[in-house]
């Protein structure tokens, strides 16, 4: 997205300011340094070994209406029966959890998370190991990836498998994918899936042609705990 001078910049995110509960609710594999992918913004770097498969979240924020959502970088959108589409918005630190400091992947090559709609939550699942020094990075490329799609498969296999009680509700799954306006899901809260970020073309988006910073994984200068 291009830039001029009339346009406000992007205060740098700093980790005196991160909120005392989201530094508490850090897993033990990871930590906040600044990220490497974009440096106004904060990041999470594994400082121990993350195997595939790990699951994190469910992601933190306030529930809002599209329209009272001032920031599409810290939200997500999921469908609610009673409700219709709702934000998960943790523009606010306060309001969110350490998830709000997952940076976006600059290319699918760098992502190393994706994200799971499990009963109306957004959770983040490693998509491959991650290695001590390296930053936890989300893009949502649905399930035309064949590593998500299984991924996604396993989850709704582990939900089949948890509704043998009479009031267990039917699991459906579901990709959503970016710009695209899905009907609907014909279900009862209980769907594991994929949700649906809402994220105009910007310096976080893979598909923006132009971004006022260079994607770059190299590590902070810091000493990984053991």
């Amino acid at each position: 997205m291009n830039q001029n001078a009339t346009e406000p910049v992007a205060a740098a995110e700093s980790l005196a300011e991160v909120p005392e509960h989201v530094l508490r609710g850090l897993p033990e594999e990871v930590r906040l340094f600044p990220s490497a992918v974009d440096k106004t913004r904060i990041g999470v770097w594994a400082t121990k070994p993350i195997l595939k498969g790990k699951k994190f979240g469910p992601f933190v924020g306030d529930k809002k209406k599209r329209s009272q959502v001032k920031n599409n970088v810290y939200m997500w959108e999921v469908y609610y029966p009673n409700l219709g589409w709702m934000c998960i918005d943790a523009t606010d630190p306060e309001k969110g959890n350490w998830l709000r400091y997952v940076n976006w992947a600059c290319s699918g090559e760098e992502q190393n998370l994706f994200p799971l709609e499990i009963n109306r939550a957004i959770y983040y699942k490693t998509l491959k190991p991650i290695a001590p020094g390296e930053e936890l990075l989300v893009w949502y490329n649905g399930e035309d990836n064949p590593e998500i799609a299984a991924a996604i498969e396993e989850e709704r296999a582990s939900a089949r498998s948890k509704r043998s009680s009479p009031k267990s509700r039917k699991v459906t799954v579901s990709a959503w994918r970016p710009g695209v306006r899905h009907p609907p899901p014909r279900t009862s809260p209980g769907s594991v899936g994929m949700s649906r970020q809402r994220l105009q073309p910007s310096s976080r988006d893979p598909s923006a042609k132009t971004r006022p910073f260079a994607c770059s994984l190299t590590a902070p200068e810091v000493t990984w705990s053991q």
